[in-house]
């Protein structure tokens, strides 16, 4: 008895290649359009009523703002006048009662302020060598310089 032996099927036939391309068309399709049906199905539920603009706002005459606060700088002092030039940033250590203060020399200068502000003593603390714009102080109290050529410095001139 003949028997006839039907060709194997392999995996790369066109049908089964075509299958496999449309089974991962439709699970992509389906994996972006659920979540915006989710999305579309949500908002139709929870409907969006714009607040009403209170008429009352318009005839009302505009609140005007002061250009110039005559009050805002009384009692105030002058500290370290035309020995900082261009100061930036200012750091205060509150152990030594000293302000850290970047200038546009290039400058960290270190102010000491007594009794008065006559008494105040400037001194140039340590040049950067670059524009120092910010200052802060660390954890241990170390002076933290943010310089615009050089980024980040942190104090080994303590003393």
């Amino acid at each position: 008895m003949a028997t006839k032996s039907k060709p194997a099927s392999s995996s790369s036939s066109p049908n089964s290649t075509s299958r496999k391309t449309s089974w991962s068309f439709f699970t992509v399709l389906l994996t972006v359009l659920s979540p915006v049906l989710v999305a579309t199905l949500v908002c139709q539920l929870d409907p969006f009523e714009p607040a009403h603009f209170p008429i009352h706002e318009l005839t009302q005459p505009p609140l005007k703002a002061l250009k110039k606060n005559d009050h805002m700088l009384q009692g105030s002092e002058l500290v370290g006048f035309k020995q900082l030039i261009g100061p930036e940033d200012i750091a205060y250590d509150s152990n030594s009662g000293v302000i850290y203060t970047s200038c546009a020399d290039g400058w960290v200068k270190r102010v000491t302020i007594n009794d008065s502000v006559s008494d105040t003593i400037v001194e140039n603390w340590v040049n950067t060598g670059g524009r120092p714009l910010g200052l802060a102080l660390g954890h241990d109290n170390e002076v933290i310089v943010a310089d615009a050529y050089k980024g980040l410095l942190k104090d080994k001139w303590r003393g």
